[in-house]
């Protein structure tokens, strides 16, 4: 029997069941929504840079095993409109790919009087230059390749910058 104003009797641990039903689907909802999905998008996005980090390091060998190949002289390296620098460049770009993000693919070529073969003398000369006694001219080429990924799913993340830089004694 109940009273108007007064408060309905509870039937004991049955009745606190019937109350808390739903409860674990409304928590598991909030930790899928809140915890797991941008956890699964850090990931996704984390796989995206490392597979634009391979790819960039990709353009860099593809240019080096160009210039290895195509060694040349100090002056095919260094004259205007140079084909051995173009070639490791576009040997660089179709080892990249065309697909997104864009990446931006620079060669340069650096000439350096040295000793022993191993370490430039500073600082860098032009590919005529007649080196001093006991060193040699050597032909450096410096391919630099740089982008940046964007996470998916996240309006307002910023987006890392990767860059990978190779040099190498082409001559």
């Amino acid at each position: 029997m109940n009273h108007a104003g007064a408060r309905p009797r509870r039937r004991g641990a049955q009745s606190r069941w019937r109350e808390r039903r739903g409860v674990v689907s409304v928590e598991a909802a909030l930790a899928i929504a809140l915890v797991l999905i941008p956890l699964c998008l850090g990931v996704i996005g984390l796989g995206m840079a490392m597979t634009v980090a391979v790819r960039l390091d990709r353009a860099v060998q593809a240019a080096v095993y160009y210039a290895w190949a195509n060694q040349g002289t100090a002056l095919a390296w260094g004259s205007v409109g140079s084909t051995s620098l173009a070639g490791a460049q576009n040997a660089a770009v179709a080892a990249y790919g065309t697909v997104e993000p864009a990446a931006t693919i620079t060669a340069s070529v650096g000439f350096y009087c040295v000793s022993g073969g191993y370490v430039p003398v500073q600082p860098a000369v032009t590919n005529t230059t007649a080196c001093p006694a006991g060193e040699s001219l050597a032909t450096y080429l410096t391919i630099a390749t740089s982008t940046s990924v964007t996470p998916p799913g996240m309006p307002n993340a910023t987006a890392i910058p990767l860059s990978v830089t190779g040099t190498v004694r082409v001559q």
